[in-house]
């Protein structure tokens, strides 16, 4: 009997690895597809799936839960026509200030969205600045601020006159989180980049055929 339980935990943890390894391959393909569609170039989605590769390793974050918001936080800055080094720059110092906080994919996420609702607007409001960007990233406005070189009262009358545009704001509020880069080492980035190679590895296999 214990031989047969043995044997049959054993037959389960494959078929959960299989099931996983399934699922990368289809989480890729379905990734792979939606940026093709963002930006309608084999080559740009290539470079932009290793930039998220390499960005959610170096920032000890999970690229599984990334990956959506990634693809909507691509689309907007594409359609509002920000240059695609400037978006990279700021998901990268985005992610990477929110794996030094420990804040996790979710709220990562939760930013991403609220960057991705500026950008398709053109033009910050405190409700996304202050609620929606703060509740995730603690310090947003003050980060803003002075990446902008002004004070946080000067930054709330600009954003309530409705005269901070996204433009302008983007290249702030990266300049502002770099302050902000910190560790990434630890057990939950150690353990993110563990389920990154794994699903990386699963993906690479599934390309290989």
């Amino acid at each position: 009997n214990l031989i047969a339980d043995a044997i049959g935990s054993i037959v389960e943890r494959v078929k959960d690895m299989g099931k996983q390894f399934v699922a990368a391959i289809v989480q890729l393909d379905t990734f792979r597809r939606a940026l093709n569609a963002v930006y309608k170039d084999t080559q740009t989605t290539a470079n932009q799936l290793e930039f998220l590769r390499k960005t959610a390793n170096d920032s000890g974050v999970g690229i599984g839960g990334l990956s959506d918001s990634f693809v909507k936080f691509s689309a907007s800055m594409r359609s509002a026509n920000v240059p695609i080094e400037q978006s990279n720059a700021l998901f990268a110092s985005l992610t990477r200030a929110a794996g030094s906080l420990g804040l996790g994919t979710e709220r990562t996420s939760l930013a991403l969205d609220a960057l991705s609702q500026i950008a398709s607007k053109g033009v910050v409001s405190m409700e996304e600045l202050r609620q929606q960007l703060g509740d995730s990233l603690p310090g947003a406005l003050s980060l803003t601020a002075k990446g902008l070189g002004i004070t946080d009262a000067e930054l709330v009358k600009l954003v309530e006159s409705g005269q901070l545009a996204a433009r302008d704001f983007f290249p702030a509020f990266t300049k502002g989180l770099k302050e902000m880069h910190g560790e990434t080492e630890g057990l939950i980035p150690t353990w993110n980049r563990f389920k990154n190679m794994l699903t990386l590895t699963a993906q690479d296999a599934g390309d290989a055929g």
